[in-house]
């Protein structure tokens, strides 16, 4: 499990919007539908696009409505992870 980045943003109620971490961007970028989860280890989406500059990008995450009931501003703030 590597630290995707920190929300942003959140669109709706499944739309997040996460600033790339350092980490991640050194290393391998995740790839698109990777899983992403949350502190728990729960799964809460999918990657589904990435944008921005090549050193700090950021990942556009589709929460998946029938794993996860809370909305998307409850991750406001909050590091997520990608398997």
């Amino acid at each position: 499990m590597k630290r995707l980045g920190t929300v942003l943003h959140a669109f709706g109620n499944n739309i997040l919007i996460v600033q790339g971490d350092e980490a991640t961007s050194k290393g391998e970028k995740p790839r698109v539908n990777s899983s992403v989860m949350d502190k728990t280890v729960k799964n809460i989406g999918k990657v589904t696009s990435y944008f921005g500059p090549v050193k700090n990008p950021y990942y556009i995450v589709k929460i998946d409505r029938r794993n996860n009931a809370k909305e998307a501003r409850h991750y406001l703030n909050q590091r997520i992870y990608v398997q």
